[in-house]
């Protein structure tokens, strides 16, 4: 939830109508509240805090018209709200008080601190388990939705249901769980479960497009880094599966503004997030990775001829079965693969194939069928080379 507005009015006619307003409080957005103090000539206007979990700093902004009335204070006018005590505004003075007098205003409430400085030494968590790694689908400015205020934003891809963890201490001050449709339509703008935690310097972490009922904590928690929070999903706006994380701060013509942030990794202990990166946190008196390909990540996978895969690392297969390479790059660089397939007994001629993996990709594919043909039974042998070096080497058992 970025903002609210509402517009509130009182119109006295004639003066004499007025004192039935006195000492009214008028709660009006959020639990934000307004309250009229009289005065000699007219009126002393505070704003209140009345929300019960009042942890959650609040940023607002207030317009005031006024008719045979008069302010010391010119609109807009931008408070910020810490607590219960009440904030001074303006006196309202009526002009002159043989005659009818109005006022209106309009208030805008964001949450978090407009004020606020992000510290960009900070290094945050990344938000999911150890032993889950996540690849960075959209990072900053990217073409499908980072862009303006929301321009420093990232998006990990999760499956649904993966737990998410917070990235940095705080409290939570707003959360939607209710949502369960997901999808590339206007109408689901708003429609995406999160969560948003305020941080000691006001600034607000968003976890977006949580699985329906997938929040895990309430408005008002303390929660710690690396706490459980909820679980991803892909509700609202959304091309797939993921976690949209963000760092913001409201702005004063009431947008919210994304700020940049580092991360503790696998690399380092203060890193800014590219696109299409593979990432992990990093586990204790494991060095980080010094190739852009762990022979983890080197499938030989079955293919149901729809280029699913199922079955990796099995070693059995049949004449007919269509079976696929699959190489996951930690980040997209363009490499120069090679495949060499010989079988026992020299039955078939070895099969040598070499291609450059694209660029702007990180998953490699290379789909084979089995001919069925009995010259093809039996033991074969798949050596894998990238930039001219062994990566790995597969056996698997070719059966009739």
């Amino acid at each position: 939830m970025k903002k609210l507005i509402l517009l509130f009015c009182l119109i006295t006619l004639p003066i004499v109508s007025a004192p039935e307003m006195i000492g009214e409080e008028s709660c009006i957005v959020e639990s934000t509240c307004t309250i009229l103090v009289p005065t000699e000539n007219g009126y002393e206007l505070y704003l209140k805090n009345k929300d019960p979990n009042l942890a959650a700093i609040k940023s607002v902004t207030i317009n005031i018209s006024l008719k045979n009335m008069s302010s010391d204070q010119v609109s807009p006018k931008f408070f910020v709200l810490r607590g219960a005590d009440p904030v001074f505004v303006t006196n309202l003075k009526i002009v002159d008080v043989t005659k009818s007098f109005f006022y209106s205003y309009s208030i805008t409430v964001n949450m978090g601190d407009w004020d606020a400085k992000h510290d960009d030494a900070y290094s945050y968590s990344l938000p999911f388990p150890s032993g889950i790694r996540a690849r960075i689908g959209q990072g900053y400015n990217g073409g499908f939705t980072h862009s303006g205020y929301l321009k420093y934003s990232l998006d990990f891809s999760l499956p649904i249901g993966t737990p998410i963890h917070a990235a940095r201490k705080g409290i939570v001050v707003s959360l939607v769980k209710k949502y369960s449709e997901g999808g590339v339509r206007k109408d689901l703008l708003s429609k995406a479960n999160y969560v948003m935690i305020q941080h000691d310097d006001g600034t607000i972490g968003n976890y977006a497009h949580l699985k329906k009922d997938g929040v895990t904590v309430n408005i008002g928690d303390q929660v710690e880094e690396g706490q459980l929070i909820g679980y991803s999903g892909n509700t609202g706006y959304s091309q797939g599966p993921h976690l949209h994380f963000e760092v913001h701060k409201p702005t004063k013509d009431s947008q919210i503004i994304t700020l940049p942030t580092s991360f503790r990794t696998q690399y380092n202990d203060h890193e800014t997030l590219s696109p299409f990166y593979l990432y992990w946190k990093p586990r204790q008196g494991i060095d980080p990775p010094k190739t852009d390909l762990l022979e983890e990540d080197i499938l030989l996978c079955k293919s149901n001829g729809k280029e699913l895969l199922t079955q990796c690392n099995d070693t059995n297969f049949r004449l007919g079965d269509r079976y696929a390479l699959q190489l996951e790059f930690l980040k997209p660089t363009k490499n120069q693969i090679e495949l060499l397939l010989t079988t026992d007994g020299d039955k078939v001629e070895p099969y040598y194939m070499n291609w450059f993996s694209q660029n702007e990709g990180a998953v490699e594919f290379r789909y084979f069928e089995i001919p069925k043909h009995p010259n093809f039974i039996g033991k074969w042998k798949m050596v894998v080379k990238v930039n001219g070096v062994e990566k790995k080497v597969f056996f698997f058992q070719v059966s009739a």
